[in-house]
């Protein structure tokens, strides 16, 4: 299988996979937008190429199915060990890097996240002023937090303190910056709260700074504003698969302080 097949069957996949909030929300719609599109061309350009004197076309069942062409492991590796032969090219190790980070997620494979990583950050050494990087970065190094290594999160802030240095007004890295503080060891749930709040001042409807503003302010006992958040979560989205379970905490909450009086 080739790259171009390998990165069109990884945007099929996380595109067709329900991955859990905290992971989905690390991967940014106008990443998964634009890779695509990205694969989406290259798939297409491959398969005429591939396709000359055969009767294959784009529209083949395989195009259309991006799970019947799913990479193994094996080929991902092989994947990563392109990259690797190929350190020079910054865009090929940022599109591999992406792809093998939205592979882990997708597939539950955690065990590749740090070859993303690895990646990811070789391409923002070679061109550090690049937004997306920078964030991608950030992202990759969050979702290993989330999967294995909470020491992650740490270093996934030195990298979205990046971004925000030259794009304050994006509030999904906000709430990221949020997320580090709120899941790093030991938690810094009011330090969270100042990064949900920024987001929430420039984006009142943000589903995932409410969700965590929520669940950051019933950390800290402030029950009543907790109370207010998931209310405005439910305006937003009656479907959150948050809701029952921040509800069932705020409820747990109010008894534990009812209990100590």
């Amino acid at each position: 299988m080739n790259t171009h097949k390998i990165l069109y069957a990884l945007a099929g996949l996380v595109a067709g996979c329900v991955i859990g909030f905290f992971f989905a929300s690390s991967v940014d719609r106008k990443e998964l937008e634009q890779l695509r599109g990205e694969v989406a061309r290259a798939r297409s350009s491959g398969n005429t190429n591939a396709g000359q004197g055969t009767g294959a076309s784009p529209n083949s069942a395989a195009a259309n199915d991006p799970a019947a062409s799913m990479p193994t492991d094996e080929e991902m590796r092989d994947l990563i060990s392109k990259a690797d032969a190929n350190q020079q090219d910054a865009e090929y190790q940022r599109k591999v890097g992406q792809g093998i980070y939205m592979y882990a997620l997708g597939t539950g494979k955690a065990t590749l996240l740090p070859e993303a990583v690895r990646l990811l950050k070789r391409a923002h050494e070679a061109d550090p002023k690049n937004y997306d990087t920078t964030v991608l970065v950030g992202n990759s190094l969050f979702a290993l937090g989330q999967a294995s290594d909470a020491s992650k999160y740490g270093e996934a802030r030195v990298y979205y303190n990046k971004a925000l240095a030259s794009k304050p007004e994006d509030t999904n890295v906000h709430t990221l910056l949020g997320m580090t503080y709120y899941f790093g060891q030991p938690s810094d749930p009011e330090r969270a709260i100042r990064e949900y709040r920024k987001s929430l001042a420039a984006e009142p409807r943000h589903e995932m700074a409410l969700q965590s503003l929520a669940s950051a302010l019933i950390a800290t006992g402030a029950l009543d504003e907790a109370q207010q958040r998931i209310e405005e979560l439910q305006a937003v989205n009656a479907s959150n698969a948050a809701l029952s379970n921040l509800r069932a905490q705020l409820a747990q909450a109010k008894n534990a302080a009812k209990e100590n009086h």
